[in-house]
């Protein structure tokens, strides 16, 4: 069982979603991206007076009243089965200009949610619905269903946008007993590893995040959440492949995929993309470069003839913008512009602003070309060339203890930050020289690794916030740069040490968004995909290498 207050109740390849808001359960609808101040919500779901208990598995969400019981679990499509004894259920649109309800030419009840672009259409198979609503002038207040009967009900509730579905030839145990099959296969495609129960959580999420392709999103997409986060970005998709590449090979290209459908001529990725749009205002890290060649390593066989085909130009042409639009000339180093831009939003080293050059950007960059010599091998020369300059460029941020980061209109500066981001260079392996190396890494067990796991900002750091999203909580994402980083140096010790920490963080406080450092307290959204998928990819390889995670 989950965390219904935190973790919605959702099925893959489902836009319909359940879940705990502002002290509130909402029937959703998690499209519209995470800028839309509804987040989907359609419906608010009660119940009379009195305390519910909930209880969420993958296949039934649960509500237990004093008066009775109420189960739901999702079918075909976007539609949602429930059924209840004893108590009745109410959904009320949110309520926004233009709301009202309706009766269809065959006499069937329709609510339309107005701004949501949708409408709900309830059937029954036993007990009563009664659909209310205030007319006033063109539009209706109050507009709700209420589900009930004296022998119980059974019934559907279709969300869609334009002409009613078909009636549901599922029962509510067909449309559940499919859900957990459904689920019992993804599970067993999971790679063992982890504590049972978090393997599980991590499992689900990452099922249950699964969007369908609609509208501007080409593919089947994992969101990060179905809380907040209902977008996929351009760098947390990368992690997101890498998680689910074992349970569905073409998913994981998908993820990648359904970012590089909108690639800028210019080679620029979209920040961001949801079924209603992708958008340019910043960008993300060029890490698939990196996520590729980690994917070949756990999964040699994902690459086909058309995935290489396709990937070839996409990294090209990625690669292609950072060298050309993102730098002054050839002989300088490519800079963020916003710290949105670097995944990092507001990193201690964008506390001036920016442009701002750091070490990451090219490390991903070096580990592009080198993804792309591995997958154009008749061009591999080149890449390695390229390769060879910016690792040139990048010696230029080393300050003789670690890399900084400098401010592009103030090149002269070198500042030498307490974030996390001046490990990222450990990523390069062989190309690091080893006394570099062998310093970065002294540098990073000097008040870095807590007991949790690397903080994003040192905690000694003035800087350092305990919730101050990049400046200070452990995540996901950095968490495995790093632990590969250290791998990439020939440090099995410290890489098992860090992933046994993460995985026990995760354990201890489930999939959160990120964590604090120092209490290991889940921070923000408490479903997260990312988190999830690192969390199954680190409790593999622990479980493959035979440390496991409390050995």
């Amino acid at each position: 069982m989950f965390d219904f207050a935190h973790i919605p109740f959702s099925r893959f390849g489902r836009f319909l979603t359940l879940s705990t808001m502002e002290g509130q359960v909402w029937l959703r609808l998690v499209k519209g991206g995470d800028l839309k101040p509804s987040l989907g919500r359609l419906c608010r779901i009660s119940f009379g007076e009195g305390p519910v208990e909930w209880t969420l598995t993958p296949d039934l969400l649960t509500a237990e009243t004093a008066a009775g019981r109420v189960e739901f679990t999702i079918g075909e499509g976007e539609r949602l089965h429930l059924r209840g004894q004893g108590a009745s259920v109410t959904f009320a649109l949110e309520g926004s200009r233009y709301d009202y309800a309706y009766r269809t030419p065959q006499g069937a009840h329709c609510l339309v949610a107005a701004y949501e672009n949708t409408r709900l259409l309830p059937r029954l198979t036993n007990g009563a619905v009664q659909v209310t609503g205030d007319w006033r002038r063109d539009h209706a207040d109050n507009v709700a269903m209420v589900f009930g009967g004296d022998s119980g009900f059974e019934g559907t509730i279709d969300l869609f946008p334009a002409v009613p579905p078909a009636a549901s030839q599922e029962t509510f145990d067909q449309a559940r007993t499919s859900t957990a099959a459904g689920f019992a296969d993804w599970l067993s495609r999971t790679p063992p590893g982890g504590q049972p129960e978090a393997r599980t959580l991590a499992a689900y999420l990452l099922w249950a995040n699964t969007v369908p392709a609609s509208g501007q999103l080409t593919r089947p997409a994992v969101f990060m959440s179905k809380n907040h986060m209902i977008n996929i970005w351009s760098w947390d998709n990368a992690f997101s492949a890498l998680g689910v590449a074992a349970m569905d090979p073409a998913l994981a290209f998908d993820q990648f995929a359904a970012i590089y459908d909108h690639q800028h001529p210019t080679g620029l990725l979209p920040d961001f993309v949801n079924d209603r749009e992708a958008s340019f205002a910043f960008t993300k890290p060029p890490v698939h470069g990196w996520a590729i060649l980690r994917l070949l390593g756990d999964q040699p066989d994902w690459l086909t003839e058309d995935r290489r085909a396709a990937l070839v130009p996409w990294l090209e042409r990625q690669l292609s913008y950072w060298l050309t639009h993102a730098r002054k000339d050839a002989l300088g180093l490519p800079a963020w512009f916003h710290g949105n831009d670097s995944g990092w939003d507001n990193a201690s080293f964008f506390a001036e602003g920016g442009p701002v050059i750091s070490p990451d950007l090219p490390s991903f960059l070096i580990l592009t070309c080198d993804c792309l010599a591995r997958l154009d091998p008749t061009r591999a020369g080149h890449w390695q060339g390229e390769a060879e300059k910016l690792t040139t460029l990048l010696m230029t941020l080393w300050t003789g203890e670690t890399f900084g980061t400098r401010l592009a209109l103030d090149p002269t500066r070198l500042r030498a930050d307490d974030s996390l981001i001046g490990f990222m260079p450990l990523l390069l392996g062989a190309r690091l020289p080893q006394d570099m190396a062998t310093r970065l890494i002294t540098r990073l067990t000097q008040g870095w690794i807590t007991a949790w796991g690397p903080a994003t900002e040192r905690p000694q750091s003035p800087l350092y916030e305990a919730d101050g999203y990049w400046r200070g909580p452990i995540w996901a994402p950095t968490t495995m740069l790093l632990w590969d980083g250290l791998l990439r140096q020939h440090r099995p010790d410290l890489a098992t040490d860090i992933a046994r920490r993460f995985c026990r963080l995760c354990e201890t406080s489930g999939m959160a968004e990120n964590f604090d450092a120092l209490t290991g307290q889940g921070l923000r959204d408490r479903a997260f995909a990312w988190t999830s998928a690192v969390y199954l990819t680190l409790a593999a390889w622990l479980a493959r290498t035979d440390q496991g995670p409390h050995s």
